[in-house]
């Protein structure tokens, strides 16, 4: 049978599980396979999304003569709108369009320019195979066959084994069957400038800059194009990182249905658009995937294996995604449940603070399930712009507490600094500036510095208690493997001091209260 469509053609193409998006046929990457079946198959790149995808031409349509049919969706899309304007773009340079009655592309504009254009649409998928494969640097992160030009910022990530390499040759879907459809999954984009590279480079490069208190960061990366997956998502845990998780998740389009311990906090959200769930256990067996974020090791094994806990909900392929703080062991405990009554876990851990969480900046460390890991994508894209995928369950636990040592070790130099200043006659705001001008300079000390002398404490980003727990459980850890930590250990009796003067729900920047005597 001849194939309806050719290389060029503007068309409509149709993914299980979203609408019939804006693409164009173009010329097979070598390196996603074809799907095995006989059915005619076009290779389609997908306008809005930047991803690419082998697509049967049942699902295909020509894109003017479709136009008014499917230009409108019942549901927001992120990326669908801007498909479409790029779509519209290339028909304006090119010039009218003959639409004939068939479902193949009629050339319309002069030859030259259909030249031109083919030439410049081809050089950009070459410019876009050669940014991509630039952007797998880091050896232990995890990204697709490519993605929306959000993800630019992921500059540390490398391609994982992949769907891709197994038969499928995207995130999407292909299967006919009445199977839970994957993610449409995005990887490092195309479209990067070599500005914004140097930029992001310089500020991950900087050994004290800290993604846990850089409020600024989003003012230097390009808004988010996410697709949201069609699967359904629940989220347990509405406090200070959960709320804005939330958030972000309902703002890309994702379904949620949502619970919370004090269920006076669930109602902001279900104004916005999500659902409530009675108990863990119904959020999870009404769920695809359910993500938790509580505050410590106590309250995630309450969650998960008390009373209608996320351990009675959980059956064969549920996804659990914890992304609390907490040890090796607790973690692992969870995993051995949850995977042993035939469901999926991912540990994710984030490194972040409430403004990063409530504005979608969060550093995101995954460990666990690959396939979770690869659902989630546009979840995590939601919550977070970098995420790392570290290997077995556990390694991310380490991970977020080898961090924080770093963080509250590089907090408690800052109380103490400012605390001797300030006994021995220095002016504390001549001294911050003094250091915002120096090489110890770091958006985190110019904040905490600023929160500390100006007594701004009352309204937590993170809260002292929280940092004291994860320092607690890092020392705790550190006695598995008999490794000293004489700083870190000072440095927990200090923030320990800051608690028993009664700071453990402000903010962080109350060191400086134990501090200061």
């Amino acid at each position: 049978m001849a194939n309806e469509f050719k290389v060029g053609d503007l068309v409509w193409a149709k993914m299980k599980g979203y609408p019939p998006w804006p693409g164009k046929v173009v010329e097979p990457k070598p390196d996603v396979k074809k799907p095995a079946d006989k059915r005619p198959k076009q290779f389609v790149f997908f306008f809005g999304s930047e991803n690419y995808a082998w697509v049967t031409e049942d699902m295909i349509w020509n894109y003017a003569e479709y136009k008014e049919k499917y230009s409108t969706t019942t549901r927001t899309f992120r990326g669908f709108q801007e498909g479409i304007d790029a779509m519209e773009e290339i028909l304006k340079k090119q010039g009218p369009t003959v639409v004939t009655s068939g479902r193949s592309q009629s050339p319309v504009p002069s030859e030259t320019k259909l030249t031109e254009a083919k030439g410049k649409d081809q050089k950009s998928l070459q410019k876009g195979k050669k940014d991509f494969a630039d952007s797998k640097t880091h050896k232990r992160s995890s990204s697709s066959v490519l993605s929306p030009p959000a993800a630019k910022s992921r500059l540390l990530e490398k391609e994982p084994t992949s769907p891709s390499n197994q038969g499928k040759s995207s995130r999407f879907d292909f299967d006919d069957s009445p199977s839970l459809p994957s993610t449409a999954k995005k990887s490092a984009a195309a479209a990067s400038t070599s500005n914004d590279t140097k930029m992001m480079s310089s500020l991950t490069m900087d050994p004290l800059y800290l993604p846990d208190i850089l409020p600024s960061l989003e003012d230097t990366l390009p808004p988010k194009n996410i697709i949201a997956t069609p699967m359904k998502i629940g989220f347990l845990g509405l406090g200070i990182m959960g709320s804005g998780m939330v958030d972000n998740l309902l703002k890309s389009g994702h379904e949620v249905t949502v619970w919370n311990r004090t269920t006076s906090k669930c109602k902001e959200f279900i104004k916005d658009g999500a659902l409530k769930g009675s108990n863990p256990a119904e959020v999870v067996q009404s769920c695809d995937i359910t993500f938790s974020c509580v505050t410590d090791p106590s309250a995630l094994k309450d969650l998960v294996f008390g009373n209608c806990g996320v351990l009675q909900g959980i059956s064969q392929g549920k996804g659990y995604v914890d992304m609390s703080t907490v040890d090796v062991e607790t973690i692992t405990d969870v995993n051995e449940a949850i995977t042993a009554r035939g469901g999926r876990f991912l540990e994710a851990p984030v490194i972040g603070n409430k403004h990063l969480s409530k504005t979608g900046q969060l550093v995101i460390l995954a460990a666990g399930d690959q396939s979770l890991y690869e659902d989630c994508d546009s979840c995590f894209r939601a919550m977070g712009r970098h995420m790392f995928h570290l290997g077995e369950v556990g390694s991310a636990a380490k991970m977020k507490l080898v961090l924080n040592i770093l963080v509250g070790s590089t907090l408690a130099g800052l109380a103490e600094s400012l605390a001797l200043a300030t006994k021995v006659g220095l002016d504390p705001q001549e001294v911050l500036q003094i250091i915002s001008n120096s090489t110890a300079s770091s958006q985190f000390l110019r904040e905490k510095g600023s929160d500390m002398i100006n007594n701004r404490i009352n309204e937590p980003s993170c809260k002292l208690q929280i940092m004291q727990k994860d320092l607690r459980l890092a020392i705790n850890m550190s006695d598995l493997v008999d490794q000293p930590l004489h700083v870190s250990s000072s440095v927990n009796e200090l923030f320990k001091k800051a608690k028993a003067k009664g700071y453990g729900d402000h903010d962080i920047a109350a060191l400086f209260r134990a501090a200061d005597l």
